[in-house]
């Protein structure tokens, strides 16, 4: 009977051990309040997509196998990201997204803010949050949607006003004669455009984008994109009958801007004088837009000596200067198996790898206030960002300039400067038709501008 009990227990010990082994050990799970999240000390490999230029490619490259280099518990692999915004949706919609991202501000847009890890409790923690005096409040703002800290932002396209410097020292003018106002643009559009006959050998203003156009005429002239509740579409609309006014009269009336590139049936060959102008170096200047266009027409043609200020202010706008910022920034996607060590990366390459970013990007400008320390970055010889981050210290970001349905607005923005231009409506027949247009998508978007209402706050 004892020899039996025996057998019996050492069955038992044996069935338990088994089990035992069967059982996976719990999932790591992510945790805050400065307390890692890792559960292992096996190395976690997390995917970062990044695409760029060759020269950002290789400077984000070289960070990453620093940091790499740095500690054990996490390897950052950095792949290209897709070459389409389909590709992207597709492979995140799927969980084979990355585990970091960089990417812009259309993120929530394109493929939904539930793609990405909320930043939220990170970036304030005591341990390892980012002192929010780091970053210009602009950057830090617009990251924030709907509540939600989505990024880490790196440097920002702000609108604004690139000139040609050689042009203007030709005709005895520095970057202190860059222009301030919508007069004074007028002014010198006037003065910087040259004719031989009938044909233009030199445009004073070329347009970039024009519905981004279109926007900066409304932020700069003192307009607003969405009333603070949500329930319309530009509250001032007169502000922005004005600012197409005044877009209208430097085509039809001055003549010292070619047709945008952005409207269709003006004929190719009026197409492309204006959008060659500023690339060949026959325009004085390029607006209103991102000024981060820099960087592709300076790899189109890199004798341009290019600067830049941030939008000028339109007669309505009281002297009170507001941006709409873009940024480009790190993204902690939501598949991330270690959120906080993907945070902990990002943080890194913030603070120490986004100064090296902006030098090698034309018209980049710094989301972090070490920028206001670094001669190089000051005394750049592309941007001037002297004078572009002492504005961007006193500019007020339109923080509801990203919201549900936004997307939906924009897509008939161009067809107010296309009516416009081809004489097809008065200034006010194309903003009220664009406005009713905006009321429609509104109404299609109502519970979910509540709902973004609802939980928008600057947490950080």
């Amino acid at each position: 009977m004892r020899r039996n009990k025996s057998l019996l227990m050492i069955c038992v010990s044996l069935f338990v051990l088994f089990l035992a082994g069967c059982v996976a050990p719990a999932a790591p799970t992510a945790t805050t309040g400065g307390a890692a999240d890792t559960t292992s000390t096996e190395t976690v490999e997390i995917d970062f997509w990044f695409g760029g230029t060759t020269a950002r490619v290789e400077y984000m490259q070289a960070a990453v196998n620093e940091y790499n280099e740095m500690q054990d518990a996490i390897q950052i692999n950095m792949i290209e990201t897709p070459d389409s915004r389909e590709r992207i949706a597709a492979a995140i919609a799927a969980g084979q997204g990355p585990g970091l991202m960089w990417y812009n501000h259309n993120m929530p847009w394109f493929f939904g803010i539930e793609a990405v890890y909320p930043l939220n409790e990170f970036v304030v923690d005591p341990v390892f949050g980012i002192n929010p005096e780091q970053l210009f409040p602009a950057f830090r703002e617009a990251v924030q949607y709907g509540g939600v800290v989505q990024a880490i932002p790196v440097h920002g396209c702000p609108g604004g006003l690139l000139y040609n410097r050689t042009i203007f020292a030709e005709a005895g003018l520095t970057d202190a004669d860059a222009p301030t106002t919508w007069d004074e643009v007028e002014e010198l559009a006037v003065r910087f455009t040259e004719r031989d006959g009938d044909r233009v050998t030199q445009w004073g203003l070329v347009n970039g984008s024009i519905d981004w156009m279109l926007q900066e005429l409304l932020l700069s002239n003192g307009g607003d994109w969405v009333a603070e509740d949500m329930s319309r579409y530009v509250e001032n609309p007169e502000a922005l009958v004005q600012g197409v006014e005044w877009w209208r009269s430097l085509r039809q009336d001055l003549e010292v801007i070619p047709f945008p590139s952005g409207v269709t049936w003006a004929g190719v060959e009026a197409l492309q004088a204006g959008s060659e102008a500023f690339v060949r170096g026959d325009a004085a200047m390029s607006g209103f837009h991102g000024i981060c266009s820099a960087a592709g027409l300076v790899d189109q043609n890199p004798d341009l000596d290019l600067a830049a200020v941030l939008t000028p202010l339109g007669p309505s706008a009281d002297g009170v200067r507001t941006i709409s910022p873009g940024f480009d920034g790190i993204f902690v996607m939501a598949t991330n198996p270690q959120p906080m060590e993907g945070y902990k990366f990002a943080k890194w390459f913030f603070e120490e790898k986004a100064l090296g970013m902006v030098r090698i990007t034309p018209g980049a400008v710094p989301a972090t206030t070490a920028a206001l320390e670094d001669p190089e970055i000051q005394e750049d010889p592309y941007l001037g960002f002297g004078s572009v981050i002492e504005d961007m210290q006193t500019a007020e970001l339109r923080s509801f300039h990203v919201f549900p349905g936004r997307l939906d607005v924009r897509s008939q923005e161009p067809t107010v400067a296309e009516s416009v231009m081809l004489g097809q409506a008065t200034p006010q027949e194309a903003v009220d038709r664009f406005l009713s247009h905006a009321e429609g998508v509104f109404d299609l978007y109502a519970e979910d501008l509540a709902e973004f209402l609802e939980s928008y706050a600057i947490v950080w």
